[in-house]
């Protein structure tokens, strides 16, 4: 069962507004969860330059580059303790972004990485989009996503999407701890194609199962059976601002694993199209197939 237990958490910072942004929901969730905060910035030795710097300076002065970002770093560090009163350390890495990211999360077991990702033009899905895909798929935690539209305002209303697979409630569990710590009202959305509308009654049965567990934890719950369904990721990502949602917790694709790709073309969309930040856990056993409710209790 996978379990809301925050005791570390990572923020990869590449000096963008959207890093800035997740610094700011990283730093609130440390600072609610008791949290040690770790910011990491990795200096990637396959471009010529780096032009987050002005003006431009050249990979090959690495000694200045690891200079600009430690003063950089300590001003964001400042900025955190002065908003949230709460410290952080800083970590500067060489090498491939995501390879980086997800070794330092590895090292200090780290419990949740908040980072940035930006949209579909080439430079952006390049250099951050891709980076943010790798590591929730190579990350040893959970993963929380987020463009420049994830304006931080705490997280109210939590929307977590089912489907009729197991992995899809495998969420279910930590997402009702995490509503448990934020006081966050969550809504559960059975999600059913045209195919699969004989699957209501059992959908229903489950969102009444999640009731009861939410009822136990003391979390205010909501639920509705969406059908016809076209597109999972548009119907959640509808949903989303239909709800008034600030918050959307998904499971990483359980065959784009096992096949080698990022993450499945669900997870990318929701990721790409979401205004909210999208906390993507990966299954806890990817060979398990089980589609009995809460035998792991988890989400989409």
């Amino acid at each position: 069962m996978i379990h809301f237990n925050v005791s570390k958490i990572l923020i990869p910072v590449d000096f963008s507004e959207t890093s800035s942004i997740a610094i700011k929901h990283g730093a609130y969730m440390a600072k609610l969860t008791g949290s040690s905060l770790h910011l990491l910035h990795v200096i990637n030795a396959h471009y010529v330059s780096q032009d987050i710097f002005l003006p431009v300076v050249n990979i090959q002065d690495q000694d200045k580059i690891q200079s600009i970002a430690t003063e950089k770093l300590n001003q964001l560090k400042a900025d955190i303790k002065a908003e949230f009163n709460i410290d952080a350390s800083s970590i500067i890495k060489v090498g491939p972004p995501s390879n980086e990211i997800s070794k330092v999360a590895k090292e200090l077991n780290i419990s949740l990485i908040v980072m940035g990702t930006h949209g579909y033009s080439p430079l952006e899905e390049l250099v951050i989009g891709s980076t943010a895909l790798k590591v929730i798929t190579k990350s040893p935690c959970p993963t929380m996503a987020m463009s420049n539209a994830a304006k931080h305002k705490g997280y109210k209303k939590i929307l977590i999407p089912i489907d009729t697979s197991g992995n899809s409630r495998q969420k279910v569990n930590y997402t009702l701890e995490l509503a448990k710590k934020f006081n966050s009202t969550v809504q559960a959305i059975a999600l059913l194609t045209g195919s699969e509308e004989s699957e209501k009654p059992a959908m229903e049965l489950i969102l009444h199962q999640i009731e009861k567990l939410a009822a136990e934890k003391g979390v205010k719950y909501e639920s509705e059976v969406i059908c016809d369904v076209k597109n999972r990721a548009t119907t959640t990502v509808n949903q989303i601002e239909k709800a008034g949602a600030d918050l959307v917790i998904i499971m990483t694709d359980q065959d784009a694993e096992l096949s080698g790709f990022f993450l499945g073309p669900y997870s990318q969309q929701v990721i790409h199209l979401s205004k909210v930040p999208v906390l993507a856990i990966k299954p806890e056993d990817l060979y398990v197939n089980d589609a009995s409710i809460l035998s792991g209790t988890g989400g989409i």
